[in-house]
């Protein structure tokens, strides 16, 4: 039977998860996990702040906020990525690469993002210059999906469903995978781990059973999602607040891996090395 939101009775550990197909296999794992409750959130900020008022245990979110806090102090730990690949360049015109893009504004989400980070990686590996060669603008996703359908914006790099939901627009297409770039500039079939989960350092130590039950229920959801993904969609649609079709598409779109241990330290470290931040020796606490 689905599991119970956070907040009602015999659900005290709570589970902040993005309003995103991201999302899916958590609140499929959530309906399996007994006194585990999920809260969509839809600010990022918001649900940033109650994980560190330690309002919830868990907060799942771009792995690039986590390290970010982690820089600032904040004793935290990641226990998992469980996304590889879940966003793409939108465009009014079909580009078969960022090569393709000199001269011309790429607008992303906000300064330092995820999708920052990894859109200057691509960038730099056709030899363009950041903010010379591609110039940026900043808008959240909902603001750049207007943009593109008004034609005040050519480009613009989403997530799902952003994506999917931008191509339900006449003249708008997901030209670029970011997933199938990241193959292509490393030149190898490394992961891209992209969304992580979250826990205070302290607490993982006393709920390290927990956590490893955690794991294992997203696991068998990430499977559920692969076998059977109208259940899934079906399950998730009133949680994410988009409609079925859509989040279907972006089900099939996204790319989920679990890591976790020492694959998924290796993961991140590899990540932040190849695009140019690597990770010093601080962060072997992070795991």
């Amino acid at each position: 039977m689905p599991g119970r939101a956070a907040g009602e009775p015999g659900r005290d550990i709570v589970v902040l998860a993005p309003a995103t197909p991201a999302s899916i296999p958590l609140i499929l794992a959530v309906d399996n996990l007994p006194g585990v409750g999920l809260k969509i959130f839809h600010n990022h900020s918001q649900a940033h702040s109650l994980f560190l008022r330690n309002k919830a245990q868990f907060l799942t979110t771009g792995i690039s906020v986590g390290v970010r806090f982690f820089r600032q102090g904040v004793p935290l730990k990641i226990i998992n990525s469980h996304v590889a690949g879940l966003s793409s360049l939108v465009s009014t015109r079909l580009v078969k690469g960022f090569g393709d893009l000199k001269g011309e504004k790429i607008w992303l989400p906000f300064p330092g993002s995820p999708l920052e980070e990894v859109t200057r990686f691509f960038a730099r590996s056709e030899g363009l210059v950041w903010q010379r060669d591609i110039r940026v603008g900043y808008a959240m996703f909902d603001s750049s999906v207007k943009m593109l359908q008004q034609g005040r914006i050519r480009f613009a790099a989403l997530p799902e469903p952003f994506v999917s939901l931008a191509e339900t627009h006449p003249g708008l297409v997901a030209s670029l995978d970011y997933a199938t770039l990241w193959e292509r500039y490393t030149g190898t079939g490394t992961t891209c781990p992209q969304v992580g989960t979250f826990v205070n350092a302290q607490w993982a130590k006393e709920n390290r059973e927990l956590i490893r039950r955690f794991n294992q229920a997203l696991e068998q959801a990430i499977e559920l999602c692969t076998k059977d993904p109208g259940r899934a969609v079906q399950r998730a649609e009133k949680l994410l607040r988009f409609p079925g079709t859509v989040l279907a598409t972006s089900l099939g779109r996204t790319r989920f891996r679990l890591l976790t241990d020492r694959e998924l330290k290796q993961g991140v470290f590899t990540y932040y090395k190849t695009i140019g931040s690597p990770l010093d020796e601080t962060f072997d606490n992070f795991f």
